[in-house]
């Protein structure tokens, strides 16, 4: 079992589902935050993934759009990039096919990130978490763990 994990959370509490990713954090057993560094970065940029693949195995967390509110999905951080792929929510500084790329360049170990994010209905500002999302919370913090416990949960290919 690997004990460098990183967890990238992206999103913004006041901005209703888009604190999901946050939410969820309070939720993980405190075994697993204890296997893991947090770095709350409200929008996920080349940097953050180049940094947080260096010392192991990472997680990025956060809303998207495009999958029903509540599901729960889980993809190689390099699987944002496809067309067909969930929409993150949080706003980013560059398109996420551009983050991925200019992290891979400048040497991220993207096989070591999974993407794990949860469909959201409500992004408004000043909005709290929709009922979808909150009833889905602790499966969403479920679904994290088990990337982290589990030796054989898919990273990322």
């Amino acid at each position: 079992m690997s004990t460098a994990w990183t967890i990238l959370a992206c999103g913004d509490a006041s901005r209703g589902d888009d604190g999901a990713a946050i939410a969820a954090l309070e939720r993980l057993p405190r075994d697993v935050a204890a296997m893991a560094v947090v770095h709350r970065v409200g929008m996920l940029e080349p940097g953050d993934l180049v940094a947080a693949t260096r010392g192991g195995s990472c997680v990025v967390l956060d809303a998207v759009r495009g999958i029903e509110p509540g599901s729960v999905v889980a993809l190689p951080v390099t699987g944002l990039a496809a067309l067909d792929a969930p929409a993150p929510a949080s706003s980013h500084a560059l398109p996420l096919e551009v983050v991925i790329g200019l992290a891979e360049a400048l040497g991220a170990d993207l096989d070591s990130a999974t993407f794990i994010g949860i469909g959201g209905a409500d992004f408004g500002l000043g909005h709290g978490l929709s009922e979808a999302v909150r009833a889905a919370l602790d499966r969403y913090a479920s679904r994290i763990a088990w990337s982290i416990l589990e030796e054989d949960a898919p990273r990322c290919a």
